[in-house]
């Protein structure tokens, strides 16, 4: 698969337009390809910084504004066949574009004024142990900070957590990087650690609340992975 293809087959994925078989298909090969999970993870935090900005309640001029746009681009004249061009952009396309045209007003006007995001240092795919089929992204930055982007719903009983743990090195032993009680996009700041490492472990246990007693993973391990660096 090319760059060009990665980038298409990500955008997809993030969102939102690829369902069962094809669905299956690309989360199996992220677990195969690092570079192609990075490009996900990448397309995953650009969307949720847009999501975040996002007020809770649209206002009546920013509804007035979308159906305004959907209108027109549900007005476009169908395309000829034409074999001597490049292939036309389906409706739906154009539809999505105005859509994100009109909820990202304002947006990438602001976001030219912030700092660009930092690239994570290292990226993992946790796998199932079972069927090795991912079930996790996380990517590690250089602040004692990693972003987990769940990739299946985890079921975590009542009085349980999910518990997050890597391995810096085999002296230190496995360190917490923080406990989520739901299956959910989040950013966890661990303790002072090296910076992240190529090959280093990553993998989510279930733990009673409020975390592991030991300090150490004490329950299943849901999934794991070891981390490379993004291309």
């Amino acid at each position: 698969m090319s760059r060009e293809e990665k980038l298409e087959r990500a955008g997809d994925y993030a969102l939102g337009l690829l369902e069962g078989a094809e669905r299956q298909a690309f989360e199996a090969e992220l677990a195969r390809d690092p570079e192609l999970a990075a490009i996900a993870a990448g397309f995953a935090g650009r969307l949720q910084a847009l999501d975040d900005t996002a007020a809770a309640e649209a206002s009546p001029e920013l509804w007035a504004r979308i159906e305004g746009r959907l209108g027109a681009a549900a007005q476009l004249p169908p395309v000829a066949a034409n074999t001597n061009s490049a292939p036309a952009a389906p409706r739906w396309a154009a539809m999505a574009a105005s859509v994100m045209l009109a909820l990202g007003i304002g947006y990438f006007g602001g976001q030219a004024l912030k700092p660009p995001t930092p690239a994570p240092t290292m990226v993992a795919v946790l796998l199932n142990e079972g069927d090795q089929s991912p079930g996790a992204i996380i990517e590690a930055f250089g602040d004692d900070s990693v972003r987990i982007v769940p990739l299946v719903d985890f079921a975590v009983p009542e009085g349980s957590v999910l518990q997050v743990w890597t391995l810096p090195d085999a002296d230190t032993g496995p360190v917490s990087l923080g406990t989520l009680g739901a299956a959910a996009e989040m950013r966890l700041r661990g303790p002072d650690l090296p910076l992240p490492a190529d090959g280093q472990l990553y993998e989510i246990t279930l733990e009673p609340a409020p975390g592991s007693p030991t300090g150490r993973p004490t329950g299943p391990i849901l999934v794991k992975g070891f981390a490379k660096a993004p291309i």
